[in-house]
């Protein structure tokens, strides 16, 4: 018995590193895109949504989660979009798709902490590259690598 229970634990924790791993994944190389080119293509969060809707699936048969903590998990990336919106694109909308596709995977807490931490990294990246002159007061920095920072720090860092 007491087997069985350690067994169903290591099955479930494999399968959130699992799918943690596919997205930090994807976030890469949505990263590569966003610095090239500012811009995400629409084919890696519809990825994550699918890898995420299958990721709920999942948590829901297994009852680890229920519907209300799944649907609680989408605020960090509901948030970023309005945020999008407000800013008049200041923040992407890539950022805020990529953010609302996460949030199953992540979890809200773990989200909107990896969203703060992407928030934090960018903030010192900008300082500095002010500081060497690099760039100006009106210069843009791709969100999706800090981003990839922040998920990759709240993924293995503190689990």
């Amino acid at each position: 018995m007491k087997m069985e229970i350690l067994n169903s634990i290591d099955s479930y924790y494999g399968t959130e590193l699992m799918f943690k791993a596919i997205a930090l994944i994807l976030l890469s190389c949505a990263a590569i895109f966003d610095i090239r080119s500012k811009k995400i293509p629409v084919s890696f969060p519809f990825v994550q949504i699918l890898l995420s809707f299958i990721y709920c699936l999942y948590q829901l048969s297994a009852e680890r989660a229920n519907i209300n903590d799944l649907l609680l998990s989408l605020f960090p990336g509901v948030l970023l979009i309005i945020i999008c919106f407000i800013s008049r694109q200041g923040l992407g909308l890539g950022d805020g798709l990529m953010a609302l596709s996460l949030g199953p995977v992540m979890g809200m807490t773990d989200m909107m902490l990896a969203i703060f931490i992407g928030f934090c990294f960018s903030a010192i990246a900008s300082v500095i590259l002010l500081a060497m002159h690099r760039v100006n007061g009106k210069s843009t920095l791709a969100f999706i690598p800090f981003l990839t920072a922040g998920v990759g720090v709240m993924s293995f860092a503190f689990n």
